[in-house]
């Protein structure tokens, strides 16, 4: 700080003369008080002091104590003046001090640049603090942001409770009509009731906001949105701001200007309400959801591998080991039969099928075909039905316990894997896990935008924010909503179906009774998955920005015109909770397990049974009529047959009273008994597939009479 001089203030930065400057503003002359014909100049445009043209100008002085009326001590000695009034200070040349000094130094907010005056003062070339000014400076020139003007705005459409109208009876007006280009019939709502707060707490500044309808023609070159057709007068000229939630995009930044924000809106992911429906194609999602779909196609493939390789190493061609059996084989030139290494290889696959769904249960290898198709079915019912009975038990079973291990480090050694059979681990992984997906919400019901897009969700959305959603979610299947509907509009193209999830804006919504009522009605909630989050603003000309933000911004500070106050003049209330939650969850870790839940299972016995119902009776109906039947039969085929052999039926016969028993082992067994008592008694019949191969070392057929064993067929290959 350089030496003052004396009155004048500091070196490089001295008191300047603006009594000229002052006196040519003619438009702001006053008449002084106290005085008879003395003029001066009035401080404010909307009231304030009135002082002489003189004023700040050449000298330190105390010059508010002298005429600011806020500085008048008055006849009361107890009065307490304001700080600044006894700090001098004086107008300065902004150039000069720049240059030449370290002077804090300021633009006169009474004179505004706007007023085409350039008024510069200091307080520290007089020895001074600016501090104590400007502590009430907002307060005592802050009303001079606009001067007093009236500002026309446009209300882009109706949506209750933030803007709206209502008919003579007082009824709300939902969607718009004649009366909506009606100026002399009043707008009501949040953002009306918040623009009026903004001209009330301007102390004259703004004196007031006259609201209109947006133009027709707007709405022909933006199609898609009401707000951006709104925003598209202001750029035209037509109207002066824009009152309502409009996000501050882009495509709007490149038409006009802004406020600064009054809000930022979230936009979320609404989806079904986990737990609300019970479609068939849910309930086999949920059924294939323990285990993933590659884990089930490594399932199959293991199925189908170990039943091939079963099949093959019954191949008695290949098991025959004797000189002896190699050379009759090959002398009879046998062959293997497809259609039997088919019918094996089915009835293996559907074995090993019935094994992995009864964690390895053996059944009867000699069953027929429909029979193991039914037993399969019903294993894969009762694995799903008794796993997901003990792993839900178990929840409540366990519930509360004080000693449950919750960490990986917990010592515990109740859980020991066995080794006799990697099935068993296959099968507790799934039990572990199939109740928890059998009653938890749906799976198609995603609950985040990565989840949306990874099931490759299409997702409806508002198109005004189509480049900002484009942007942040490149990989998002979108459907931009096209007939400036707005939010319904979105929900309708819901209904329609052309999208799965929607992308809904809060602020626009949240309040919307009658559109969270249809998210009710439809089981939709919002999820707490940010799709994008857009400030609000009102659109407005540039000239008149800073003004409306600066009284935009005091009522946020002082909470004296803030949305949320406006806000809180329209509460609302709906029938049902619309945000998801863990608390509104329809589901949880003790839901019993319902009928729904076992559609597929159901379903799949029920085919599996019919099925077996079918191949049964046809096969019943082809003995009925003597045809030969390979679907029907029991499992008890050999894979090769001498080509010679005839293809028709055989018959062992017995008479009288001798009993017989006919043998046979390796890859078929088959043994039947019986007594005969005359002819046709106790026959045991086979047709040219169960002809029996000699020559498999000891494996002859013997028919045992009652008292004596005779060997035949030692030099054939079957018996007629």
């Amino acid at each position: 700080m350089t030496m003052a001089i004396v009155g004048t203030g500091n070196v490089g930065c001295p008191c300047i003369n603006q009594t000229l400057t002052l006196a040519a503003m003619s438009d702001r002359h006053c008449k002084l008080p106290n005085t008879v014909d003395g003029f001066g100049i009035q401080l404010t445009t909307t009231g304030g002091s009135c002082v002489p043209f003189s004023y700040g100008s050449s000298r330190c002085i105390q010059h508010d104590i002298l005429y600011d009326p806020n500085c008048n001590v008055g006849d009361a000695g107890d009065n307490v003046i304001p700080a600044y009034c006894v700090r001098p200070w004086c107008y300065v040349d902004l150039t000069m001090c720049k240059k030449d000094s370290d002077e804090r130094l300021f633009r006169s907010s009474y004179f505004p640049a706007e007023a085409g005056l350039d008024v510069f003062y200091s307080y520290t070339t007089c020895n001074s603090t600016a501090d104590d000014w400007l502590e009430v400076e907002e307060e005592i020139v802050g009303n001079l942001a606009l001067g007093g003007i009236s500002i026309d705005a446009n209300i882009p459409l109706y949506q209750f409770p933030m803007m709206y109208k209502s008919d003579s009876d007082g009824s709300v007006l939902t969607s718009r009509g004649s009366e909506y280009y009606d100026d002399t019939i009043p707008y009501g709502g949040v953002y009306i009731h918040h623009a009026n707060q903004i001209v009330k707490i301007s102390n004259g500044d703004i004196h007031n906001i006259t609201l209109t309808h947006r133009s027709r023609a707007s709405g022909i070159v933006h199609p898609s949105s009401s707000y951006t057709a709104a925003v598209q007068d202001i750029e035209d000229g037509l109207i002066s701001m824009g009152v309502g939630p409009f996000w501050i995009t882009a495509q709007r930044l490149k038409m006009v200007s802004f406020t600064i924000p009054i809000i930022q809106d979230k936009t979320v992911l609404v989806i079904p309400k986990p737990g609300t429906t019970d479609l068939l194609s849910d309930q086999i999602r949920k059924v294939l959801a323990p285990i993933s779909y590659p884990m089930w196609g490594v399932v199959l493939v293991i199925i189908t591998i170990t039943a091939l390789l079963s099949v093959w190493f019954s191949d008695r061609t290949d098991v025959a080991t004797d000189q002896r059996s190699r050379r009759m084989l090959v002398s009879h030139n046998t062959r293997r039969r497809k259609r039997a290494y088919a019918r094996l290889a089915l009835d293996a696959c559907l074995q090993k099928g019935t094994f992995f769904c009864s964690a390895g249960v053996e059944q009867d290898q000699s069953a027929s075909l429909s029979h193991k198709l039914l037993l399969f079915g019903f294993g894969f019912f009762i694995l799903i039905s008794v796993s997901a009975y003990v792993a839900n038990l178990a929840a409540f079973l366990t519930n509360s316990t004080t000693n449950s291990v919750k960490t990986m480090d917990g010592k515990s050694h109740s859980l020991k894997c066995s080794h006799r059979s990697r099935i068993f681990v296959l099968v507790s992984a799934y039990v572990a896990n199939l109740a928890a997906f059998l009653t938890n919400s749906t799976t198609n019901s995603v609950k985040t935008m990565d989840g949306a897009i990874q099931a490759g969700f299409t997702i409806c959305a508002h198109p005004a924010l189509k480049a900002e959603f484009e942007v942040a979610w490149p990989d998002a299947k979108f459907y931009f909503h096209q007939e400036a509907r707005e939010f319904p509009g979105v929900l309708e193209d819901y209904d329609d179906g052309k999208c799965n999830v929607m992308a809904i804006g809060l602020e626009d919504t949240s309040m919307d009774q009658i559109f969270l009522e249809k998210l009710c009605s439809r089981n939709l909630v919002y999820t707490t998955s940010l799709v994008a989050e857009t400030p609000i603003a009102f659109p407005i000309r540039s000239d008149l920005a800073a003004g409306l933000s600066y009284w935009m911004y005091q009522g946020e500070r002082y909470n004296t015109a803030s949305i949320q106050t406006a806000k809180d003049a329209f509460p609302q209330d709906t029938s049902c909770e619309v945000h998801l939650s863990s608390e509104n969850s329809d589901t949880s870790d003790y839901d019993a397990i319902r009928v729904p839940n076992f559609l597929f299972p159901i379903l799949f016995f029920g085919v599996c049974a019919c099925i077996a119902v079918i191949i049964h009776i046809f096969h019943l109906h082809n003995v009925k009529n003597g045809r030969r039947d390979v679907m029907g039969r029991r499992s008890s085929m050999d894979l090769v047959v001498a080509a010679d052999q005839p293809r028709k039926r055989g018959v062992l016969k017995s008479t009288g009273n001798n009993p017989w028993s006919e043998k046979r082992n390796n890859c078929s067994s088959l043994e039947e008994q019986g007594e005969g008592r005359g002819e046709g008694n106790g026959n045991g019949e086979f047709d040219e597939t169960d002809s029996l191969q000699i020559g498999y070392g000891n494996n002859h057929l013997k028919v045992m009479f009652k008292d004596e064993e005779k060997e035949v067929g030692s030099d054939n290959d079957s018996v007629r």
